[in-house]
């Protein structure tokens, strides 16, 4: 096997796509190499519960898309006007 660093980068990734990666569960298959595709990767996360608060710092203050926008805040990125919250939708 090569070493993975001669290994092409691919810049698209599909969720058919697979990553390499190693089994943790107890059991027969306990640190065996396994290949997981990006869409199983995907749905495992997003299925997890955060068990921290989340602590944002740094957000732009906007009053709107608008002025979002024009401080650099990329569309979904959050923003906050007099302390709420918003996701740049445009």
């Amino acid at each position: 096997m090569a070493n993975i660093s001669s290994y092409t980068s691919d810049a698209t990734i599909d969720p058919l796509d697979k990553v390499i990666g190693t089994d943790g569960t107890t059991g027969a298959d306990q640190g065996k190499t396994k290949n997981f595709t990006v869409s199983s990767l995907t749905t495992y996360v997003s299925a997890q519960t955060l068990a921290h608060p989340v602590i944002l710092t740094g957000l732009i203050d906007a009053s709107s898309d608008s002025d979002a926008e024009d401080n650099g805040v990329p569309v979904g990125g959050v923003y906050q006007n007099s302390g709420q919250l918003y996701i740049r939708n445009s």
